[in-house]
């Protein structure tokens, strides 16, 4: 199925879209966060949308803070 995931950069709040090619919501979301990754984008994901534009539920696994390097 293909989802629609859109997100925000952590870094600079830019907005961010694309669409994925996955079997569930959560391989999308992790699909998308490795594409962006190869980008030098930190992709934080505020929703994956489905068919007929039906936000599906999503929970991300991701920690919202991280320690500094």
């Amino acid at each position: 199925m293909t989802y629609l995931i859109v997100g925000v950069d952590r870094r600079t709040f830019a907005r961010w879209h694309e669409h994925v090619t996955a079997g569930d919501p959560p391989g999308a979301a992790r699909i998308a966060q490795a594409r962006a990754r190869e980008n030098g984008i930190d992709l934080v994901v505020a929703a994956v949308v489905g068919t007929y534009s039906s936000i599906v539920e999503y929970v991300d696994e991701s920690p919202v803070m991280r320690k500094a390097a």
